[in-house]
C-alpha cells in the first residue's frame, strides 16, 4: 500500500467517527445518552478550534441538506470527511460547505514510519505493519472467536470514545503505551 498525500495529518489532528447527527434511531440502537447530539456538538466545540483539522471517519449526519448546512456552520474546525455508508452528499455540495469529502480510505505514513489507514469500515485483512483507525461498528464488539479485528484496528466511533473527537497523538500514545492491549476489547 502506498500512502496518500490528500491531507497533511499531524499528531494534533482531531479524529472522530459515526456521529450520525439527525439519525433518530441511533440513540436507541447504540444506547446513547438522552442528549447525545447536543453532547457531541458541545464536546466537539469545547475541544476543537476553528482553524484545526478534524478528520471524520464517516457517517457524519443523516437527513436533508439543511441539517448538514446547519452542522457545518456551528462545528469548529476544517472538516475532512471519509465517506461512510450513510454519507450520501455529493462532492460539490460538501465543497460548497467547506468540507473535503474523501471517497475512499486514507493511507498515511508518519515521520516515524508509522503507517496508518483511516477508513469508515474496518480494513480486513489488514496488512502487517499498518494501523487502521475506523468507525462503523459503534459500540457493538465483534465476537471474540473468529473475529478478524486485531490490536491494530482502532475503533473511533463516538460511543467508545466518550462522544468527542480525539487528537491523533493521544490515540497513538495509547497504542505505544499498551502495545499488547487489543483495542477491540475496549468496546
Amino acid at each position: 500500500m502506498a500512502p496518500d498525500n490528500i491531507l497533511n495529518l499531524t499528531l494534533n489532528t482531531w479524529i472522530i467517527s459515526d456521529t450520525h447527527f439527525f439519525h433518530e434511531n441511533i440513540g436507541r440502537y447504540c444506547n446513547r445518552p438522552q442528549n447525545w447530539q447536543e453532547l457531541i456538538i458541545k464536546n466537539w466545540n469545547d475541544l476543537v478550534s476553528p482553524d484545526e483539522i478534524v478528520l471524520h471517519l464517516g457517517d457524519f449526519a443523516l437527513g436533508n441538506k439543511s441539517n448538514f448546512e446547519m452542522l457545518t456552520g456551528i462545528l469548529n474546525g476544517r472538516l475532512f470527511l471519509i465517506q461512510g455508508n450513510h454519507d450520501r452528499l455529493s462532492q460539490s455540495f460538501c465543497v460548497a460547505h467547506s468540507v473535503t469529502l474523501i471517497k475512499n480510505s486514507l493511507l498515511v505514513e508518519l515521520e516515524n514510519h508509522m503507517k496508518l489507514i483511516f477508513s469508515h469500515r474496518p480494513i480486513i485483512p489488514l496488512e502487517d505493519g499498518w494501523i487502521n483507525l475506523h468507525g462503523h461498528i459503534h459500540n457493538v464488539p465483534p465476537p471474540p472467536e473468529g473475529s478478524n479485528l486485531g490490536p491494530n484496528h482502532i475503533n473511533m466511533s463516538v460511543e467508545v470514545r466518550k462522544y468527542h473527537p480525539w487528537r491523533l497523538g493521544d490515540i497513538l500514545k495509547t497504542i505505544k503505551d499498551h502495545p499488547t492491549e487489543n483495542d477491540v476489547s475496549l468496546r
